[in-house]
């Protein structure tokens, strides 16, 4: 039995025409665009891309030693403190080592230029220094010109540098949500694109280990992000060799990866479609679901426990892990369960027992909640666990009845803002609305 819920799911937004919309749409250019640019060989899968790989160039063409200060301080700060963000089940740490040796390397331009804009648009932000918010626009309207000039060349679409590219900029639009007040989902529409392109290719869709692997699993948490904050199914294939459901033995990554698509799956069975599956159908699917995400946890590694694992001062629990894997394997394994308890088909006890059964229900998922956002206070030191716990509370805050408790969700959504440029104030109003806050208050 599903609690009423009073955030309803946002409306679908169409961005505009845009250079990257042309490209993810296959949409013909037009007479007046600039002169095409020689075709560029797209750089498909390497599962041993290393950053060692850029010292084998036949041509020196990198950008190093940056000539403009500025850029050499934006270039850093994207590998010290942002590249972090995306690579937190991958071993290979793609984004804090491929990326940046490929971008600096001087043949992908658009890559440079996403990694500057995504640093700038962050360091206006956070920074003491004077870094203008139209420093960022201007380097992601170079990424623009530049797609234009590669928008009909065979193969690009499965450039794994340009998919990479996607996904900073996204990154960059989720920002951006605090500036223009909607989502444009723009990027996640060509991250869509990128992993489809791969689906349906007559090479190997996906290498383990490259680059456009790395970024797929970035783009699929950024799809279960957006899932959550709209109440919309996941948009993204999961119908490739990457995905893994098995529950053998293996490393924590992988673990890690498992709870994610377990997620997405639980997503797709709440917000997909529903009119052609019976009642008794769709009770057999969660039963699977449900299943599933009780055997990943029969099943975690030894390794997955909480360093410490305690009560905490306020509203949450104190649970600390030691690798960014483990953090978001376990919330996102518990994202999962709230959402199969909140939507469980099945029917609840009859009276007078419905009532003690609806508390119960409410109880559990406000125990689950507590965990997500306790995890993510006690490991600020990966700032996607703050992300997790605003997805948490934008979807199961308005089951808090305590002004204690909401004080303390608010708290969270506040920091995460000013901390990481998160944007959450849409949240944080209408939680104060549904909480019934005075409006001095608000």
């Amino acid at each position: 039995m599903q609690i009423d819920h009073v955030i309803s799911p946002s409306s679908s937004i169409v961005s505009p025409a845009s250079p990257t919309d042309r490209f993810f749409r296959r949409v013909p250019k037009s007479d007046s665009d600039e002169d095409e640019v020689p075709p560029v060989e797209p750089v498909q899968d390497n599962a041993a891309a290393t950053p060692d790989d850029e010292n084998q160039q036949t041509v020196d063409n990198s950008v190093l030693p940056f000539s403009d200060e500025l850029e050499a301080r934006l270039f850093m700060h994207f590998v010290q403190k942002l590249a972090t963000w995306l690579d937190l089940c991958d071993p290979a740490q793609s984004f804090e080592r491929i990326v940046p040796a490929r971008a600096q390397s001087g043949n992908c331009p658009i890559l440079l230029n996403a990694i500057l804009a995504l640093s700038a648009r962050h360091m206006s932000h956070i920074s003491n220094c004077d870094y203008p918010q139209s420093l960022a626009l201007q380097y992601s309207q170079k990424c623009f010109d530049d797609l234009n000039h590669i928008l009909d060349q065979p193969g690009a679409i499965l450039d794994e540098n340009l998919f990479a590219a996607a996904i900073i900029l996204r990154v960059l639009e989720e920002m951006d949500v605090k500036d223009t007040g909607r989502d444009l989902r723009t990027h996640l529409i060509g991250i869509k694109r990128f992993v489809e392109a791969r689906v349906e290719s007559l090479v190997p869709g996906f290498v383990p280990g490259s680059l456009s692997a790395a970024s797929f699993w970035v783009g699929l948490r950024q799809e279960i992000y957006s899932a959550v904050m709209t109440s919309q199914a996941v948009h993204i294939s999961l119908l490739h060799s990457l995905v893994d459901r098995s529950l053998k033995q293996a490393d924590d990554y992988t673990w890690a990866n498992r709870a994610v698509v377990h997620c997405a799956d639980v997503l797709n069975f709440c917000f997909g479609e529903k009119s052609e599956v019976g009642a008794k159908r769709r009770t057999e699917e969660w039963v699977e679901l449900n299943r599933r995400s009780k055997q990943w946890i029969d099943g975690l590694p030894p390794s997955f426990r909480p360093i410490f694992d305690g009560k905490g001062n306020g509203a949450f629990p104190h649970i600390c892990y030691w690798r960014s894997c483990h953090v978001i394997g376990m919330q996102h394994h518990l994202l999962a369960e709230l959402f199969l308890v909140h939507y469980d088909p099945r029917p609840l006890v009859n009276e007078p027992d419905r009532q003690l059964a609806v508390g119960q229900l409410q109880n559990h998922i406000q125990e689950l909640v507590r965990r997500v956002c306790g995890i993510g206070l006690s490991n600020e030191w990966t700032p996607p666990s703050m992300f997790t716990a605003c997805m948490v509370i934008a979807a199961f805050g308005d089951l808090f009845h305590d002004r204690q408790d909401q004080e303390a969700m608010i708290e969270i959504l506040k920091k995460t803002e000013k901390d990481h440029l998160r944007p959450t104030e849409e949240v944080q109003k209408k939680m104060r609305v549904t909480w019934g806050w005075p409006q001095h208050n608000r």
